[in-house]
């Protein structure tokens, strides 16, 4: 009878490793240029759209909120005009976001990103919630369109006046 003997080589586990490091939370909308009005004795109104594009690369299912608010439209001109206060700037309409990178947005519309069930509609003197992303919703990229209109008082003297729209993302809903 022959014997053998079978040498087994020892297991080694060896351990992996994969970082994943958080990127950005971003909202910005493009500069605004509202079409030329003449000038009138009586108020007027001019209206625009703006496109809002929200981008939360962080990893961190967080949520987010964005919020919108005017300045002043401050005169410039040598006509001796004023400004237009940022009250008679109004946000007008707030469309449903569109994905174009990222997360689908919630098909049933409870975790979004989604327009806030609190109209975000009014005058932007004021900080507006436009859109927003409940906690492990909003992992993408998001655009929406904004409505707006700009009420110019009667006999504004001719000139230019430039307002600054603030855009602000903010974590957790």
């Amino acid at each position: 009878m022959i014997a053998a003997t079978v040498a087994i080589a020892p297991v080694a586990a060896t351990d992996m490793t994969q970082t994943i490091t958080a990127g950005t939370r971003s909202a910005s909308i493009p500069n605004l240029s509202l079409p030329s009005v003449a000038y009138s004795h009586s108020a007027a109104t001019s209206t625009g759209t703006m496109t809002l594009t929200a981008d939360d690369s962080t990893g961190s299912n967080l949520g987010w909120n964005v919020t919108i608010q005017s300045s002043d439209w401050v005169y410039s001109g040598g006509n001796g005009g004023s400004n237009v206060p940022a009250a008679n700037f109004l946000l007008t309409s707030a469309s449903a976001a569109t994905m174009t990178a990222g997360q689908a947005v919630d098909a049933l519309g409870v975790g979004g990103p989604k327009v806030p069930v609190t109209s975000p509609l009014g005058t932007l003197d004021t900080a507006r919630k436009v859109l927003h992303a409940l906690t492990t919703f909003g992992n993408g990229t998001y655009t929406q369109t904004l409505g707006v209109s700009l009420a110019i008082p009667a006999q504004s003297a001719a000139g230019t006046y430039t307002g600054t729209l603030t855009t602000t993302i903010s974590a957790a809903p």
